[in-house]
């Protein structure tokens, strides 16, 4: 028996019973509206489309009347050069192969992965010790407080000095905080380093202040921050220069005690005159004596003259014994009839004791004479280094305001309204040729009525009984 070929069997479609196929009819996507049946219906619906815009532009309009006027101070800054550390790099840097990376579209600063001053002087305004100084400085937690900002001129009248001003224009400084953010904008330009700072408020005046108050901040920071070699020589300088005047005061102290309780002020000069004394005293008295014997030849004991020479020839030893310090001269320098000074006996001693404690005094001099010019040269320094910015434009009270657009905001209000409204009468329009019995729509009606109930219940637990 020879096969004849595969056999065919016949495929038939399987039979449908009417009422499937009248769902299947129904479920079967129905060809799309095209955009001139969609216009149509919108043509159909004009009306209310211009009553949607009228109104719409009415109250727009109302609201932005509502709204205040934003004023931007602008300032811009430029970092200080130094030839140290990454900016002298980047500067050589710039010099050399800046050419290249400019003409590959490239940061040299970038590249290196090297910390460039312009943002390190964005982030130092950007902290939080920066805006909470700007916040006490310029009252900005009654003015940026949720009513403040709705109703500026509110703040201006001076409510906020009240008990219930300061409660309601009162907000605390995270708040204040995101509100300065959001009123800040910084903008770096890469190739020439210059930062553009603006500031937007409700006065123009008070924009330009609070605009040149961040650069002041910033300088104040940089300078608490700055930890530079010369800055920390200073430092330690003004440390050793306290404890040095302290020294010094003591040694000057200590000299000064004891010069007065002893009655010296230079032992060179103080002996080199006590010993004139001495000899022109041992001088009168050896004349005194001679006169005596003179006398005591012709005259006898209780002459007059005799006695006059003799009671000056014992002052004259009293004397020269106080100047000797001798025996039977007084011990010490506070007792009646005692000498002012003291004897040259003593000035040795007290002339070593006086030369140690002068010497003291004079190194304690030099040393601080020395750290207070090396002070004075850390200071100079550190002001070379110190990172400061340098105002390019001072913020000034701005011509114009910078906001609210009130023309585009209705107008883009406007807009808006009218495509909502168009998307409502289309939508509205497809959902009513949903058939009843659609899952969707069923659903939607359930949902409805379930809602209804809900809120009659709630309604009716409210209700006086």
């Amino acid at each position: 028996m020879e096969a004849s070929g595969p056999a065919t069997v016949p495929v038939y479609e399987p039979s449908r019973s009417p009422e499937v196929e009248r769902r299947y009819a129904q479920r079967s996507p129905e060809p799309s509206k095209g955009w001139s049946e969609k216009l149509a219906l919108l043509w159909h619906e004009r009306g209310f489309l211009v009553g949607v815009i009228w109104k719409t532009f009415f109250v727009a309009a109302a609201i932005v009347l509502l709204l205040p006027n934003h004023y931007e101070g602008v300032t811009k800054i430029v970092p200080g050069e130094s030839q140290s550390g990454p900016a002298g790099l980047l500067a050589k840097l710039g010099g050399a192969g800046g050419s290249l990376a400019g003409g590959l579209g490239m940061d040299t600063a970038s590249l290196l992965g090297v910390k460039t001053p312009s943002a390190f002087y964005i982030e130092i305004m950007k902290s939080r010790t920066v805006q909470d100084r700007l916040i006490d400085r310029f009252d900005l937690r009654h003015r940026y407080s949720l009513i403040g900002r709705r109703l500026p001129g509110l703040y201006k009248t001076g409510f906020y000095k009240t008990w219930l001003g300061r409660w309601l224009l009162e907000d605390d400084y995270y708040a204040s905080r995101k509100q300065v953010k959001s009123f800040t904008d910084f903008d770096e330009d890469k190739k020439s380093g210059v930062v553009t700072l603006a500031f937007t408020d409700y006065e123009r005046q008070k924009a330009a202040e609070i605009a040149n108050a961040y650069v002041e901040e910033l300088n104040r920071v940089a300078a608490e921050l700055n930890t530079s070699d010369a800055h920390r020589e200073r430092m330690f300088l003004e440390d050793r220069l306290k404890q040095a005047k302290i020294e010094l005061d003591q040694a000057a102290l200590a000299l000064s005690q004891f010069s007065s309780s002893h009655t010296m002020m230079d032992p060179q000069n103080q002996g080199r005159t006590m010993m004139d004394a001495a000899a022109r005293i041992q001088g009168e008295l050896i004349v005194a004596e001679s006169d005596l014997k003179g006398l005591q030849q012709t005259y006898s004991d209780d002459n007059v003259k005799v006695r006059t020479i003799k009671a000056r020839i014992g002052e004259l030893q009293s004397q020269l014994r106080k100047l000797l310090g001798g025996p039977g001269a007084p011990a010490g320098g506070d007792s009646a009839g005692s000498s002012l000074y003291p004897s040259m006996r003593t000035l040795p001693l007290l002339g070593n004791q006086y030369t140690d404690l002068y010497r003291q005094a004079k190194i304690q001099e030099t040393v601080y004479e020395f750290l207070t010019q090396q002070y004075e040269m850390a200071k100079i320094q550190e002001a070379k280094e110190l990172p400061t910015v340098r105002t390019m434009d001072l913020a000034v009270a701005p011509e114009r305001k910078a906001g609210p657009y009130r023309t585009f905001i209705v107008l883009l209000s406007v807009f808006g309204g009218l495509v909502l409204a168009s998307v409502w009468i289309i939508g509205r329009n497809a959902w009513e040729q949903v058939p009843g019995d659609h899952p969707n729509r069923l659903l939607l009606e359930q949902v409805s009525a379930d809602v209804h109930a809900s809120v009659h219940r709630v309604r009716g637990w409210f209700r006086p009984r």
